[in-house]
């Protein structure tokens, strides 16, 4: 296996260069716009610049790569076009993308001091061609007690005015937190609202944030940086999750009343939300700066990117050793909402089932069958498990079921390039799914009640699959036609 073999068939990755967080995600007249960070000369150029990457698709399974649109040629952004989202204006004239234009001054550390965070909207009238920078907002608006970590916006319009959220890092006690701002142009924005969480910093940052509303309730996304692991919760450096939300995020936001006047960052002058009721959307070692879209047919859909942010002063948790492209993002996701206990499901899109082909079962019976991948490129399907029990790929990665907890554990480093373990409460298991990939694993525990996401570096053209459960009721491997990219253009 190699850089090419390694390429995933199912999953959006770069033909050369680094892609990371999904950004800009709409359907746009029936086409489906994913932006997503690219930096087009990295990982041969830590200092490659970052701007926005393009996949576009009428399907979500034939796409087109239409080069890094947004990169920082401008001097409000001249250090990178970071991260944001989309909103479709209600007439479908026109798309707007909003992203952190950043900007780092000779003095200063970057955080504290030293950084220009410059909101700035690009407006569309096809998804495609898109107009000037305006620099919407800039430092000038957020509270003095904001670090110089604003970023992230998303933009949205409810009771009949225009809405932005953004991620904030607060300066005197580095807490992550979440400001809101209003709009009636979508160009002039008065600051609204914030919210941080109740007792000691829930994270560092809070990147990403994100508006869900599923059955009219309303869940507040987000990407605390920093977390500590506790209760089987945020193994990873840095999560991706949300909170439930009683009532609006607009409600929640407004009962911070000092805005612009705050003196400090702390949970008795903002809004706060407890850190108990976070909930991760993965469970995995790979799954990061997530976003949202509500799509043509009233989807709510997620894309993630499969890996975890990192700098030159990083101690890397685990690696991806490719070495002339890197990175990639999870299949679309459908939520819905479980009745029965107030989370969100996650499941691969129907577009994905189509992309299957001969069913295979897998050889055995009772509790214990296996089946052999070649190619490593399969959707699996484990239905009435009963018990606790084992399913193993290959001799280097475990997923055990036992006592309500599942455990995710790399047994060969080299496979595993640093990743070791995850677990999580699960509950009694009835059904697994899991999407093959060349490189990347997607697990779907209990109708996507519980995710794992991982990236994987087997050397070997195949992959065995064995399930050893105290029972089984059915187990099938379908072969899966690999997603087309058209790279139309490279940068």
């Amino acid at each position: 296996m190699s850089n090419d073999t390694w390429r995933p068939k199912l999953h959006l990755s770069p033909l050369n260069g680094s892609i990371s967080d999904p950004n800009g995600l709409c359907q746009f007249r029936g086409t489906y716009h994913f932006f997503c960070q690219n930096a087009p000369e990295y990982p041969g150029n830590f200092d490659s610049p970052h701007g926005w990457g393009h996949y576009a698709s009428r399907d979500l399974v034939n796409w087109v790569f239409l080069g890094c649109q947004v990169m920082p040629d401008a001097p409000s952004d001249r250090d990178g076009s970071y991260s944001g989202g989309a909103y479709v204006r209600e007439d479908g004239e026109e798309v707007w993308f909003y992203y952190t234009g950043n900007v780092r001054e000779p003095e200063g550390d970057g955080t504290f001091a030293g950084r220009l965070a410059n909101q700035t909207r690009m407006k569309s009238y096809n998804g495609t061609n898109l107009g000037p920078k305006e620099v919407v907002l800039d430092n000038s608006g957020y509270p003095a007690y904001c670090s110089c970590h604003v970023r992230d916006p998303k933009v949205w319009r409810q009771d009949g005015a225009l809405h932005m959220m953004l991620g904030a890092r607060t300066r005197t006690d580095s807490r992550g937190s979440i400001l809101m701002y209003d709009s009636p142009d979508g160009q002039f924005w008065t600051l609204s609202g914030s919210v941080t969480n109740q007792g000691e910093p829930f994270g560092y940052m809070w990147e990403c944030p994100d508006r869900i509303v599923l059955d009219g309730r309303e869940f507040l996304g987000c990407c605390p940086q920093g977390t500590d692991n506790y209760d089987y919760k945020c193994q990873n450096v840095h999560s991706a999750g949300y909170f439930p939300v009683e009532g609006t995020i607009l409600d929640l936001m407004g009962a911070d009343q000092d805005l612009m006047g705050a003196d400090a960052p702390h949970a008795t002058d903002q809004a706060a939300i407890s850190a108990q009721g976070f909930v991760e959307w993965d469970h995995g070692f790979d799954f990061y700066a997530c976003q949202t879209l509500v799509d043509e047919l009233g989807r709510t859909l997620l894309v993630g990117w499969m890996s975890l942010p990192h700098d030159k002063n990083d101690v890397r948790p685990y690696d991806n050793p490719t070495r002339t492209w890197r990175g990639a993002l999870t299949v679309p996701r459908q939520l819905s909402l479980d009745p029965q206990t107030g989370r969100i499901r996650q499941w691969p899109v129907a577009e994905v089932d189509a992309l299957r082909r001969a069913r295979t079962a897998f050889a055995g019976e009772g509790g214990r069958r296996t089946v052999t991948l070649d190619p490593k490129v399969a959707d699996l399907l484990l239905e009435g498990l009963e018990g606790s029990g084992t399913l193993r790929f290959g001799d280097f990665l475990d997923l055990c079921i036992a006592d309500g907890v599942a455990t995710l554990e790399f047994t060969d480093d080299t496979v595993g390039q640093g990743r070791k373990v995850r677990r999580t409460l699960c509950g009694d298991v009835h059904d697994i799914r899991v999407l093959v990939d060349t490189s990347i694993l997607e697990i779907y525990l209990n109708g996507g009640q519980t995710v794992f996401g991982t990236r994987y570096f087997d050397e070997s053209d195949e992959l065995t699959v064995t399930a050893d459960f105290q029972g089984i009721g059915s187990a099938y491997a379908f072969a899966m036609e690999p997603i087309s990219v058209n790279y139309l253009v490279t940068r």
